[in-house]
């Protein structure tokens, strides 16, 4: 049987926030993982449909040399994924039996996988869709039978591709892939899937000292940054001591580079998406949320809230109590209602972790004032 293969990159990205396409996997972008698998013995032909931002994804293809491979740009991308599919699937070669569609963040499945999807499916004789499930559940990529696609071009499109083949006939495979259940929509998931591949999810020293040199972040703003880091691995460590385990590795690399893109605007969001595509999403999440939590955070003993004040109490070049940073901002901003309600605000978050710290675990405002960082630690 000839089998062909539909990758889909032709979306947004908009959960994620920059392009997943693009976002490496190992060593390589997680389009090039997703096309990778589609091993020539096995399949036939590959069609990568492209839309939002298709010159990059298409200059991503450039390396990959094969002569199976097809690009196709979906025009309606913007109209939704369905569209994508018609757009891959009007692209296949006539003569194939079955397709799979693969969405390009679903790039965790491994070969193996689809020798044994393959397999189910010739002995279906090509006559049902064939789904990987893991753990009794259904992923991804579907085998699906190029004979049934004879109506596809009539169909209204709701519920998708998955709507379209409710009617048809499918069996289940099981495998011991967990790859098939996980995707990239956002950066907790794309964290969950390097976890899942055994690769890191933040970096480690040596780059965030790599990182710093190379952004040549102004004197001021180093420091500050060591600052957070030791206080925040002092609170840390008086947390782990009360039994309470915080990764300091993780929290060590969001401290030192949460505002490695100080002098942009919206910096915390522009530094973010710098660690994102560097394949760093938990380094990332952390930084994201350094300076503003949600109106209706509840303070917990994590990273998250060990960043967020850290932050706020390392303030011009020394510890500054909350109470003190509260009334210099209602001195800054007696004429901007607005800015200062949004300053209490976060005033606020960070007096109730704070406040969580000492009813919590006893730790005191005291007890996590720490030494002077090595200002040239990280120079």
């Amino acid at each position: 049987m000839k089998i062909a293969m539909i990758v889909l990159a032709a979306g947004f990205s908009s959960r994620m926030g920059v392009m997943k396409p693009l976002l490496p996997v190992g060593g390589v972008s997680a389009l090039l993982r997703a096309v990778s698998l589609g091993r020539p013995e096995h399949i036939h032909s590959i069609s990568v449909v492209t839309g939002h931002r298709c010159e990059d994804v298409e200059a991503e293809l450039s390396s990959y040399h094969s002569k199976n491979l097809r690009r196709v740009y979906n025009a309606k991308y913007a109209d939704g994924m369905f569209t994508s599919v018609k757009a891959g699937i009007h692209s296949l070669p006539g003569d194939v039996d079955g397709f799979f569609l693969l969405p390009v963040d679903h790039c965790g499945v491994t070969p193996e996988t689809l020798d044994k999807i393959i397999s189910a499916f010739v002995l279906s004789d090509g006559q049902a869709v064939v789904y990987p499930t893991y753990n009794g559940e259904q992923g991804h990529p579907p085998l699906i039978p190029f004979s049934f696609m004879s109506g596809i071009k009539d169909y209204d499109g709701f519920d998708g591709m998955r709507g379209y083949l409710s009617g048809f006939p499918f069996e289940e495979v099981d495998v011991s892939d967990r790859g098939v259940l996980l995707d990239m929509d956002t950066p907790q998931d794309y964290t969950v899937l390097l976890r899942h591949l055994g690769l890191p999810t933040y970096p480690d020293d040596a780059v965030c000292q790599q990182l710093l040199e190379k952004y040549e972040m102004p004197d001021n703003i180093v420091f500050h940054s060591l600052q957070v880091h030791e206080l925040a691995l002092r609170m840390a460590d008086l947390l782990g001591e009360k039994g309470i385990p915080i990764n300091k590795d993780l929290l060590s690399s969001a401290c030192l580079l949460h505002d490695i893109l100080r002098s942009e605007a919206k910096h915390e969001e522009a530094g973010s998406q710098l660690l994102l595509t560097m394949g760093y999403p938990e380094a990332a999440v952390l930084i994201a949320s350094h300076m503003d939590l949600p109106e209706a955070y509840h303070p917990a003993p994590d990273e998250t809230a060990l960043l967020y004040l850290a932050d706020k109490l390392a303030r011009y070049g020394k510890i500054v109590p909350i109470e003190e940073t509260r009334a210099g901002l209602q001195t800054r901003f007696a004429d901007d209602p607005a800015a200062l309600a949004h300053a209490e605000t976060r005033m606020r978050h960070a007096q109730m972790i704070l406040d969580m710290l000492h009813a919590q675990y006893k730790i005191e405002y005291a007890d996590i004032a720490p030494l002077q960082p090595d200002h040239n630690q990280y120079k």
